[in-house]
């Protein structure tokens, strides 16, 4: 599978978000700062939905839940290597 086929903008904009902090972020609202999309979306790219992978299933994420029910969202070590491959 290409990945770079794969990933819409909205996708790849959520990676380089986790990347550039430190490969994790402790919550959604987080990530809805550092992105400016809503919880939905992020859900939606994150999770996908029946007709479009999400970033935990191409492997790229994991969401990890954390106190008081909230959500970190981590890359994976494939997301790295993705993210490092496109540096070059």
């Amino acid at each position: 599978m290409s990945y770079h086929r794969t990933l819409s903008d909205a996708k790849l904009s959520i990676l380089n978000a986790i990347y550039k902090s430190g490969g994790f972020v402790n919550s959604l609202e987080e990530l809805v700062d550092l992105t400016g999309y809503d919880k939905a979306q992020l859900s939606y790219h994150i999770n996908g939905s029946a007709d479009s992978k999400g970033l935990v299933e191409l492997g790229l994420v994991d969401v990890v839940r954390q106190e008081r029910g909230r959500l970190g969202v981590k890359l994976t070590a494939l997301g790295k290597i993705f993210l490092t491959g496109r540096e070059n």
